[in-house]
């Protein structure tokens, strides 16, 4: 499904900056987006960089001056009030988040939300704060790096290739529910995840997240460890959902929970929305489906910001206009099944 939507904001990308933001707001009747990033950074990230792409700094500041342009900032709490009916927006506003919870956030990204009076949501996975973990997908990218510094180490990994995919193709058709064998083919080749989670402090500390706190920002879950929700069972859903939650507000002193999806909230069923919010686990929850609506209650989706090479003006405009064709053919709302 992400796929699907990058490759259409490619696509309609050049049409969309042809039209007006503001007129492509208006018709759509949208006063409210929530655009979200994973990092900025001005260097090479190689726990990242095998996986997608990632704005630089002048890029991101870009986005964020559209952003400012076409619509207020507004807070999680302000974001609340107006979708429980307590207050209206008066204006065109965004809320923005960031998953994963990386260092870039305190070192590149809360700096320049600060100068430009941007509040922010960022989400944690429970068992990479402090650096103690590192996500597989991460650890895919890293062996990528690794192979390609070293060609002959390929040799070395030749008995895990599914047939008909290289190496690196085999690496990163890992999932969540195989990931140990990332394990095995880094102690293969020597690649030491511990070491370069030492070296290079990929996550946000304890400390830097309490100071962000301090300085307004809010925080949520993100998932335990980032699994796919949809290639694990629904009991472990609602554990990796419930005990991420549990720690970050717990651990940070929160008096709101609120959680993200990771990778994606496709085919996440009725029943799970119905559990969270009868049993008051979150107050609200995130998707990443870009501009939709969803039949979940207290459940909204995000517009990812990391498409290419295209910025959040275009990005946002083929959203609208998708949107548009949606709503015309009455599929602009998500619906849940059980």
């Amino acid at each position: 499904m992400v796929g699907f939507r990058n490759k259409t904001i490619e696509r309609m990308h050049v049409l969309a900056s042809l039209i007006p933001s503001k007129f492509l707001q208006k018709i759509t009747f949208q006063k409210l987006l929530l655009p979200f990033y994973h990092t900025v950074s001005d260097s090479s990230l190689p726990h990242v960089k095998h996986l997608y792409k990632i704005k630089n700094v002048s890029a991101f500041k870009n986005d964020l001056d559209f952003l400012l342009k076409n619509f207020d900032p507004i807070d999680y709490k302000s974001f609340i009030q107006h979708v429980s009916g307590e207050k209206k927006l008066r204006k065109p506003s965004f809320l923005l988040s960031f998953d994963d919870g990386l260092s870039e956030v305190y070192h590149t990204i809360a700096p320049i939300l600060l100068e430009k009076g941007i509040p922010a949501i960022f989400f944690l996975n429970s068992a990479f704060i402090d650096n103690k973990d590192l996500f597989f997908r991460f650890k895919a990218s890293l062996l990528i790096e690794e192979l390609q510094k070293k060609i002959a180490l390929e040799k070395e990994l030749e008995s895990f290739c599914t047939i008909g995919k290289s190496i690196q193709q085999t690496i990163l058709s890992v999932n969540y529910n195989n990931k140990d064998i990332l394990d095995v083919m880094a102690e293969k080749i020597g690649c030491d995840f511990k070491m370069y989670l030492h070296n290079n402090s990929p996550y946000l500390t304890n400390n830097q997240i309490s100071k962000l706190i301090d300085y307004g920002f809010n925080f949520g879950a993100h998932s335990i460890d980032h699994p796919e929700f949809q290639y694990i069972p629904y009991e472990q859903q609602l554990e990796q959902l419930r005990e991420s939650v549990t720690f970050v507000c717990n651990k940070f002193g929160l008096d709101y929970r609120i959680f993200s999806f990771p990778f994606t909230d496709f085919k996440v069923s009725k029943q799970l929305f119905l559990q969270i919010n009868t049993n008051a686990i979150t107050d609200c929850t995130f998707g990443c489906a870009g501009l939709k609506f969803d039949s979940a209650p207290n459940h909204y989706q995000r517009i990812a910001l990391e498409v290419a090479n295209i910025s959040a003006r275009e990005v946002i405009n083929t959203e609208y206009i998708y949107f548009i064709i949606k709503s015309l053919l009455g599929k602009q709302t998500i619906i849940r099944n059980d």
